[in-house]
């Protein structure tokens, strides 16, 4: 008996309610009958959200689904930006809690805080089985595999950039980390839109779906006690470019940079990847793009923050910086380093299970920046490298940010990454 059932199903149907509903009913059916624990749908493309939630309010008849608009799927090997994407999954060894909460950003804090308190009050174990898988995996792995890997994990799903209504999630994953803990490892993205939308000013709404109801100002948390071995971790491929800096002067709460090195923020940029001011301002999207800023994440690795937008004389993001901070430019203009991501996450969960493991669906959450500034062969290719070393059952998003960490490291907010999750037939005493 498999411990893991799951199915992926898509759609590109140009209707709304058929798609969805197709993309559902061929991911129920994978299931062979068992009710699904947790399903996902994910759908990007010119749909009505509501005929979407009708849909899958049918094919899942009372049983928890979640997921919301994005900028691409992915389905397979593929970023597809028209379509809808299902995952449903059935386990004994897997339960979840989930919460959601529609205006999050009236206090994200807070709201994150009591959205994942929830979250986690909603879990449901068995009590027999959980309690001796873990008397098993303490019996036969010992109390560092326990810690090493815990029995524990997060899903977070929250609304992405809007003009005049930032996301603030460095604010929700403080919130949602609070409760859980910091090492209970957390994953997910920012739902969104077209990011084309983004550059060309025009609005749009950003959905989320958590059984039933739609929101559009949404956090979802999907709380999860797991008996089965599970890994994650993310990279972007991105190398430092030039000297290391400080922010020295911030305004709007951070989301604004001033000046870095006491200089002009548009100045001391320029000359750190070496093209004049005035060259800098005729391009500014594109250098901001190719060259991001960056900072330590005090485990050796960067986080980086996507392209900054023109603010008055200064440059603006989607997620907030400290001062004295310290930043460096990111170079993202080697498409074969960049491509180098999956193998590197590979190595990274590789080294966490200690041994090499076929795993049963691979979760994939993919910035929509990335899949911009790599040439469509480059991110085939990437997207190729990446489905030969997943899941058959591949799936997932394109990001308005990613949230992650490597393994066993504590959770950031990151831009231009791959960030992955899988799910394994094993079960964690195996290890």
């Amino acid at each position: 008996m498999k411990r893991l059932l799951h199915g992926v199903g898509f759609s590109k149907n140009e209707d709304s309610y058929t798609a969805a509903k197709e993309a559902a009913n061929t991911a129920l059916e994978e299931l062979n009958g068992e009710t699904p624990s947790l399903s996902l749908m994910f759908y990007a493309g010119n749909y009505d959200a509501y005929e979407i939630n009708k849909a899958l309010k049918e094919v899942f008849q009372g049983t928890e689904f979640i997921g919301g608009s994005t900028d691409a799927v992915i389905f397979e090997e593929n970023i597809i930006p028209k379509g809808v994407v299902v995952c449903s999954l059935s386990s004994p060894y897997l339960h979840f809690g989930i919460s959601s909460n529609d205006g999050i950003m009236k206090d994200p804090l807070r709201l994150a805080q009591k959205t994942a308190r929830q979250a986690v009050d909603k879990l449901s174990v068995d009590k027999h089985l959980d309690s001796y898988l873990q008397f098993a995996r303490m019996k036969k792995s010992g109390i560092s595999s326990i810690i090493r890997i815990p029995s524990f994990f997060c899903w977070a799903f929250t609304r992405g950039y809007q003009k005049n209504k930032l996301g603030n999630e460095d604010l929700i994953i403080n919130g949602i980390t609070d409760t859980i803990g910091k090492y209970v490892p957390l994953f997910g993205g920012s739902l969104g839109n077209d990011m084309d939308k983004v550059f060309r000013d025009e609005p749009y709404d950003i959905y989320t779906f958590h059984s039933g109801k739609v929101m559009k100002d949404g956090l979802i948390v999907a709380f999860a006690s797991t008996g089965l071995v599970y890994n994650n971790s993310l990279e972007h491929g991105g190398e430092p470019k030039g000297p290391i800096g400080y922010i020295s002067k911030l305004s709007n709460n951070g989301f604004v940079v001033e000046e870095i090195c006491g200089q002009p923020v548009r100045s001391w940029y320029a000359s750190t990847i070496g093209v004049s001011v005035t060259e800098f301002n005729k391009k500014l999207l594109y250098y901001t793009q190719k060259y991001p800023l960056g900072f330590p994440d005090g485990y050796g690795n960067i986080v980086m923050r996507a392209g900054g937008n023109p603010f008055k004389e200064y440059l603006a993001y989607i997620a907030p910086f400290k001062e004295n901070t310290p930043v460096v430019v990111m170079d993202l203009q080697d498409n074969k380093k960049l491509i180098r991501a999956p193998e590197i996450i590979e190595d990274d969960m590789e080294r966490q299970l200690k041994k090499r493991l076929k795993p049963e669906v691979s979760f994939l959450v993919s910035c929509c920046s990335r899949r911009r500034i790599l040439p469509p062969e480059y991110l085939q290719k990437e997207m190729k490298i990446i489905a030969k070393k997943s899941a058959k059952d591949l799936f997932g998003f394109c990001s308005f940010g990613e949230i992650g960490s490597k393994p066993a490291e504590t959770c950031h907010f990151h831009h231009l990454c791959v960030n992955q999750m899988n799910l394994f037939e094993n079960i964690l005493s195996d290890l």
